[in-house]
């Protein structure tokens, strides 16, 4: 983006900047567009590994300020180079204060992501500047499926509890090549990481005891009801062409059920088309559904210039 010219003391009303900063100085910026404490998202900032403000100069009390509009940081994800997080503040300039932000990020890294939800990051101006779908977030309910699907011979389906730690590990690396995750910490792999029900929650061992799948969930009660909630089953590449992922939901939602759930709402990051309407199929519905949008492939600095949205 060209900025106006500067007159007088060095700004002019309406001057948008983009700023590279070191990813701590987005702990203000995430708390207010996240509605939450500084304390909250100070660990969202410390896992990105770049960072940008969009700062507008306005009249504050009779003064020209630089006010911040839009902040991203750029989280690592192990396949899809990394996820924009963050977003732009309600305003006018929404469309090129996202510009903004995805341009730098785009010149800085190369291949980034954000999830449009049109609150956070509008995705209009990024379709404009060449982003595609590349797949969705999406949360599914209904009542828990009654369903049978046997593992494949000679896998086993064992809790979570009962999971060795670096088994657990294995078994979380599956969704890594998935869009919308990020690398795996051995935080992750603790029993009740995430808030879920290691006695409820199912990996998949080989024959040789690794870790190739998971399904995580837990137990809430909601006025009265026990309701499930459980992320989407993980299976490691090589044996997705298997019936595994249908085995792991059907071993999960068996055991909700023995525990009197009769709802369940799964979240799913990446998922296919077959694996959606495998899920469909099964009875659930989406409720909720944001597209994950992404810049072209290329080396950083090829084609993203930064320019302001329309």
């Amino acid at each position: 983006m060209t900025a106006p010219e500067a007159q007088g003391d060095g700004v002019q009303l309406g001057d948008l900047q983009v700023e590279a900063v070191a990813p701590q100085a987005l702990t203000p910026a995430l708390a207010a567009l996240y509605d939450a404490g500084p304390e909250d998202v100070a660990w969202m900032a410390e896992t990105c590994e770049a960072a940008w403000l969009v700062s507008e100069v306005q009249l504050v009390t009779g003064q020209a300020r630089e006010v911040v509009v839009g902040a991203a940081g750029a989280r690592p994800s192990p396949a899809h180079g990394a996820e924009l997080l963050g977003g732009v503040f309600a305003g006018l300039r929404r469309a090129e204060v996202t510009g903004l932000l995805a341009g730098a990020a785009r010149q800085a890294l190369g291949r980034v992501y954000a999830f449009a939800d049109g609150h956070l990051f509008a995705p209009e101006p990024l379709l404009q500047a060449g982003w595609r779908e590349a797949g969705a977030y999406r949360r599914l309910e209904g009542r828990v499926p009654y369903r049978v699907a046997a593992p494949p011979p000679r896998v086993a389906l064992v809790s979570l509890a009962d999971a060795a730690p670096q088994v657990r590990l294995q078994a979380l690396q599956s969704f890594e090549d998935r869009i919308g995750h990020h690398a795996v910490t051995p935080e992750a792999a603790q029993a009740g990481a995430g808030g879920f029900d290691p006695a409820l929650s199912v990996v998949a061992l080989d024959a040789e005891g690794q870790g190739i799948g998971v399904c995580r969930a837990a137990l809430e009660d909601v006025d009265g009801a026990r309701v499930a909630r459980l992320d989407g089953p993980g299976v490691q590449p090589l044996w997705r062409h298997t019936p595994l992922r249908a085995a792991l939901l059907a071993e999960v939602c068996a055991r909700l059920r023995a525990q009197g759930a009769t709802h369940l709402s799964m979240d799913s990051w990446g998922d296919t088309p077959e694996e959606l309407a495998h899920d469909l199929g099964w009875g659930l519905h989406v409720t909720d559904e944001t597209p994950i949008l992404a810049s072209a492939e290329g080396a950083p600095g090829e084609g993203g210039a930064v320019a302001s949205g329309a």
